[in-house]
């Protein structure tokens, strides 16, 4: 089914921000431009033109007409209720006025940001294979870890005496049962992941030890014990790993020269402290 957000009955003051038109229409407004009119209050081809550019629909599962009428009912509904919120003077209540301007400006950075990111290049090869070759752990000999986990809350003595447990090839079955007689709390999961998935101290961890290994890691509340059942191949050769390189490139670009535009953006300006925010003597 076709969906699109406008249907909401629950507008956010954002999407009051979007209107439909403006109180009233251009007299020169040609006829091909009005698509519909709401209570004498036009709605545009343009609109429906920036409706349909926002729409992602599957291909061949509606016709052009089917999504271009589906896409002018939600304006019609969207018209209906910001014609009704105004008829309350919904428009004119402070906090109202206040999230419609912070909306405005937010879209006025946006664009402005947007704007200065345009002349940010794409990667080249030579990067996307500098990259390829400085993470072989994400791409080349990626490694996808199937283990178990026993997270167990537990004094320094108990911690000892499980160690040792651990040390004399103790499965997780049977420290588990250790623990149930003992009545010592503890977690036990068993999970599959990849090495990009993985928190540093647990993957450093797991690249020691071999498919049937078990092994532990001290914590500050207890014992972390791990057996490791399978090390499965994972690994992506380059060209199927570029277009996700290229955009993880390209995306920490455009941050760092977001960065340096506020940053410059700082040094030209003047900027002061006050109230309780201003410097102390």
């Amino acid at each position: 089914m076709l969906k699109f957000v406008l249907y909401s009955t629950v507008l956010s003051s954002a999407v009051l921000l979007s209107g439909c038109g403006g109180d009233t229409a251009s007299d020169d407004k040609s006829a091909t431009q009005v698509v519909a009119k709401v209570n004498g209050e036009e709605v545009t081809i343009h609109q429906l033109n920036q409706l349909l550019s926002r729409v992602r629909v599957p291909e061949g599962e509606y016709s052009k007409e089917e999504i271009e009428k589906k896409a002018l009912d939600s304006l019609i509904e969207k018209t209906l209720v910001l014609q009704a919120a105004k008829s309350v003077k919904l428009d004119r209540e402070p906090a109202v006025l206040s999230a419609l301007e912070e909306a405005k400006n937010k879209v006025l950075i946006d664009r402005y940001v947007q704007r200065t990111l345009e002349s940010v290049a794409k990667p080249t090869d030579e990067q996307i294979q500098r990259f390829y070759d400085d993470f072989p752990e994400l791409f080349a000999d990626r490694k996808m870890y199937v283990f178990t986990k026993l997270a167990i809350s537990a004094d320094a003595e108990q911690v000892e005496r499980l160690i040792d447990e651990v040390k004399q090839g103790r499965t997780i079955d049977q420290i588990v049962t250790q623990l149930e007689q003992q009545e010592i709390k503890y977690k036990k999961m068993s999970e599959a992941k990849g090495e990009g998935k993985l928190a540093n101290p647990i993957l450093h961890f797991l690249s020691a030890l071999q498919a049937g290994d078990i092994g532990y890691l001290k914590m500050n509340d207890g014992l972390l014990v791990i057996e490791l059942h399978k090390l499965l191949d994972q690994s992506v050769a380059l060209e199927d790993a570029k277009n996700v390189i290229a955009q993880q490139l390209w995306r920490d670009e455009r941050k760092k020269a977001s960065k340096k535009l506020v940053d410059s953006l700082k040094e030209t300006a003047e900027i002061e402290y006050v109230g309780k925010f201003a410097p102390k003597p």
